[in-house]
């Protein structure tokens, strides 16, 4: 017999019996001493635990033999253990070679023992036939394989122009920024398409070797959203400009318009602003005044202490001298070359080329760049990522920098433990009154249709309790994985960190006592360390 791996045999003799070990050829397997010890058991063949070890440790390029006890044990034949897949789909049938004497499984009995721990779809009979001409002993051998459900598909939807049109900004090799050639915009002509979907498919169930259907996947369904200037094809899978203009996409939907464009600065001339599309302003927006656009805001000079409120993204050619009034929110990203006394609050990243005295709030990076590239003063909270120069400066200025930090969360965490705590006490009072009735009854008193009545009443509170307090706790379960990953946050400083400066990552803080040099913040240990990067 020809063979791969690693196996062994039991010979009865009239002088007692032994263990035949032989070795694995070629790439095959080695033998386990475990799976030799417990198969001898199984057996009840008296041995000695330390020679087989001895023999395996021996076993090279030539079979073994080893006498296990001077009894001669009664035959037994060919046996198969059965194993399964974690998954249901593969059953694997492990062969072990008869005693001296004993008889070889048929095709019959091999059916059988996989009936016996109901494996009764898939089994591969012709795999069965070629064990049963060519038989391998101590090898996993894939004897039953389930049908896999065919996956479903999920919606795709392919835009058909940059959804991300602001880059960063370009580094030049004096080390200085260029915010010039930052674009928001992205044209499209009257006809162009947009984007197209490619329906979702169901899929469709398999079976595994238990028989047992197994169901596909569900498919992520979505569908084109857009807005106002937009056609879509009689199938819904296609859209289409109806329009001349400047496409976005904000929230998962495509909108169309035509960019407002101001004729230079946003002062007392033009007053407030207030845009269905983009607006596009030349010169500068003075202190006071507002501009708001469901789209971008692009604006190529300074922005003083004025307000700027886009559905989209922010672009400041110049920058923000914003004086502590006024602020800056956007839906998407904001960049500018500088903030200083600038209140910012975007759901996106950040991109500067320093911040000075401001308040930042970002749910994405914090990215300052270039040779100045420094935060100094004010707080800069983002969501997971903040990469600048220098932090602080010698003067020791007060500069607080937090990753992902979340105080509205830790705020409704508590006062959910609070809501929790107040369930709990009002179950476990409506469980006593429960329990007095439960005890009545028990001590055999016949209980009146009030007592009923209230019983009932007790039960529906007690669900409705229960259901709630089944749903804050869902809830807090929720804001805890949330605020544990904040602790994957980090801060990478190219260059100092002065005293004065205190980073947090999560509810982890750390306190700069004296000047440090370059490192990247992280978490270690349950503390903000700085680490090589």
């Amino acid at each position: 017999m020809k063979y791969k791996n690693s196996f062994f045999k039991i010979e009865l003799k009239e002088d007692g019996t032994y263990l035949d070990l032989f070795p694995p050829v070629s790439d095959g397997k080695s033998l386990d001493l475990k799976e030799i010890t417990e198969f001898l058991e199984g057996k009840g063949v008296p041995f000695n635990a330390l020679v087989v070890k001895k023999a395996l440790e021996s076993l090279l390029d030539k079979p073994i033999r080893v006498k296990l006890t001077d009894t001669k044990i009664e035959k037994f034949d060919e046996s198969a253990k059965i194993t399964i897949s974690s998954d249901n789909m593969i059953a694997y049938a492990r062969f072990y070679p008869p005693s001296t004497g004993g008889n070889l499984m048929t095709k019959k009995e091999i059916i059988a023992e996989l009936e016996r721990v109901n494996v009764s779809y898939g089994i591969a009979s012709k795999v069965i036939d070629v064990f049963l001409m060519a038989r391998q002993y101590c090898l996993n051998i894939p004897i039953a394989k389930g049908t896999k459900p065919v996956p479903a598909q999920d919606t795709k939807i392919e835009y058909k122009f940059n959804t991300k049109p602001l880059s960063k900004p370009k580094v030049l090799e004096d080390g200085s920024v260029d915010f010039h050639e930052l674009n928001l915009f992205t044209g499209v002509n009257q006809g162009d398409v947009l984007a197209v979907l490619t329906p979702h498919t169901m899929g469709e169930p398999g079976k595994d070797v238990f028989g047992q259907v197994v169901q596909p996947n569900k498919p992520k369904i979505k569908i084109l959203k857009y807005g106002r200037n937009i056609s879509i094809s009689e199938d819904r899978t296609v859209i289409t400009s109806m329009v001349n203009g400047n496409v976005t996409l904000a929230d998962d939907t495509v909108f169309v318009s035509d960019t407002y464009t101001v004729a230079a600065d946003v002062d007392a001339s033009t007053g407030d602003i207030e845009y269905e599309g983009s607006v596009m302003i030349p010169g500068t927006v003075k202190t006071g005044f507002t501009v708001k656009a469901k789209g971008d805001i692009q604006v190529n000079g300074v922005v003083e202490g004025a307000t700027l409120i886009a559905g989209g993204n922010i672009v400041i050619k110049r920058g923000v001298q914003g004086m502590s009034k006024g602020k800056l929110v956007a839906g998407g990203d904001i960049c500018a070359q500088f903030f200083e006394s600038a209140n910012v609050d975007v759901k996106g990243d950040v991109i500067a080329g320093s911040i000075l005295h401001s308040n930042i709030s970002s749910g994405g990076k914090v990215i300052v760049s270039g040779r100045k590239g420094f935060i100094v003063g004010g707080e800069v909270v983002c969501e997971s990522y903040v990469e600048v120069n220098s932090i602080g400066n010698r003067m020791e200025t007060q500069t607080m920098i937090k990753v992902g930090v979340k105080p509205e969360l830790y705020e409704e965490m508590k006062g959910l433990v609070g809501i929790v705590t107040e369930l709990n006490d009002a179950i476990e009072e409506t469980s006593s009154y429960l329990d007095v009735y439960r005890e009545k009854v028990k001590n055999g008193v016949k209980l009146t249709p009030e007592n009923m009545k209230l019983i009932k009443q007790y039960n529906a509170k007690l669900d409705e309790l229960n259901a709630q307090r089944g749903d804050k706790n869902e809830r807090l379960l929720e804001i805890r994985e949330e605020l544990n990953k904040g602790k994957q946050g980090s801060v990478k400083v190219l260059g100092n960190v002065y005293r004065g400066v205190t980073l947090f990552i999560a509810s982890c803080i750390h306190i700069v006592k004296d000047k440090e040099v370059h490192g990247l913040y992280k978490i270690v240990d349950g503390e903000v360390k700085p680490t090589a990067f």
